[in-house]
């Protein structure tokens, strides 16, 4: 008899709605969705109907969760953990409840936050490796797969990255969200608020608003996925030379240089267009035999295909270009599937703390190198004596 995992979602926001409450609905051969939690009350039982969630496993906070499950009176196998913000605190309780997890990037704002889940991990004998996943989605995708293994028998020279960033509300538009709730416990709220600035400073050490919103809400918000994609093909964005954040208006665009931990030279550039057409996120790898592009979708829309685009040639002068697509298959549903085979005990591939401390520290060299571009000392957060 094939094992159903009983199901978690902590958090029922945009990625949720759009997402992971779908790819599960059209998985419930193999998933009992058991358990919803989300802060207000309101839109935890309307999507809990919809889903057919019944009252025993509706919880207004994650605490209520690990109760139920901690008391016998609720079985979970695994979790996804949607919530905004970090995620440390709430993937150790669902750990220590022995639960395995999925969590939404960011794991963490800052190095002590992962400190504290390793650490804590550690203490009660549960391997990361084994009990956890980061929702890097695109590590699951097969255009992704057979770029990398292209990638194994050329040598590179350049990676460029690029990303033309809509307004989310232009993304999300087609999924219908329900409307922003006004029900939710002001005081959870402030505390959640506290605790995240606590994090963000560790991470960064300035008051400057700018900056703090360019850590938050764009480098562990948005670029983070291409640190962490980038990592997974071989090709880590870790040594920075230089990155500026330049308009009028945040967040602007992003424009960084620098090399792989292998010397080879990186490119990105990072646009925030409210109103651009649609999303789009190309990496481009020219080698020492051609170029290999990977053009991804807007990530929200379930099965559109990141294309796989391949330009060679040979000494007989002749090009080939030859592009692919995976219609049939689609990121978040390999991503459940590869939670389902830890929830079994297995070891999918994917990425856990270790690879959340390489992406965080790529991420702080860009946020110290836009920090002194613009005038500010990376290292003490004060106006810097001689701005680059």
């Amino acid at each position: 008899m094939v094992r159903v995992t009983r199901l978690a979602v902590v958090g029922l926001g945009g990625i949720s709605q759009s997402v992971h409450l779908p790819v599960i609905q059209r998985n419930r051969a193999d998933v009992d969705l058991v358990a919803l939690v989300e802060l207000s009350r309101a839109r935890l039982d309307t999507i809990a109907d919809r889903y057919g969630v019944p009252a025993a496993g509706r919880f207004t906070s994650l605490d209520a969760l690990v109760a139920a499950i901690d008391s016998g009176d609720l079985a979970v196998d695994a979790a996804i953990i949607a919530t905004g913000g970090g995620h440390t605190d709430e993937a150790l309780a669902l750990v220590r409840a022995g639960v395995k997890v999925l969590v939404e990037k960011p794991l963490g704002w800052s190095g002590r936050d992962l400190d504290t889940l390793e650490n804590g991990l550690a203490e009660i004998g549960r391997s990361p490796e084994e009990w956890l996943r980061i929702g890097y989605m695109k590590e699951h995708d097969p255009a992704v797969a057979a770029a990398k293994a292209l990638l194994a028998d050329v040598t590179p020279r350049e990676v460029r990255v690029e990303v033309l960033h809509p307004a989310d509300g232009a993304q999300l538009q087609f999924a219908h969200l329900e409307a922003a709730s006004d029900d939710v416990d002001q005081a959870t709220l402030a505390a959640l608020t506290t605790r995240s600035q606590r994090s963000i400073d560790e991470a960064i050490p300035t008051g400057d608003d700018t900056l703090r919103k360019l850590w938050t809400n764009v480098l562990l918000g948005s670029i983070v996925h291409d640190i962490a994609l980038t990592r997974h093909l071989g090709l880590g964005l870790t040594d920075v030379i230089h990155a500026r954040r330049v308009g009028d208006q945040f967040p602007g665009s992003v424009f960084a240089a620098g090399a792989t931990g292998n010397g080879v030279a990186w490119n990105l550039g990072w646009h925030f267009i409210a109103d651009y057409p649609e999303y789009r996120e190309t990496i481009t790898v020219h080698h020492d035999k051609g170029t290999i592009e990977l053009r991804f979708a807007t990530p929200y829309v379930l099965n559109a295909p990141t294309v796989l685009r391949v330009s060679t040639g040979d000494d007989q002068l002749n090009s080939q270009v030859s592009e692919q697509t995976w219609p049939q298959e689609e990121a978040f549903e390999r991503e459940l599937r590869s939670l389902l085979t830890l929830a079994s005990g297995g070891t999918p591939d994917g990425s856990s703390i270790r690879a959340a401390r390489q992406d965080l520290a790529s991420a702080q060299a860009l946020w110290r190198a836009c920090a002194t571009s613009a005038g500010i000392d990376a290292e003490t957060g004060s106006a810097a004596a001689h701005p680059a």
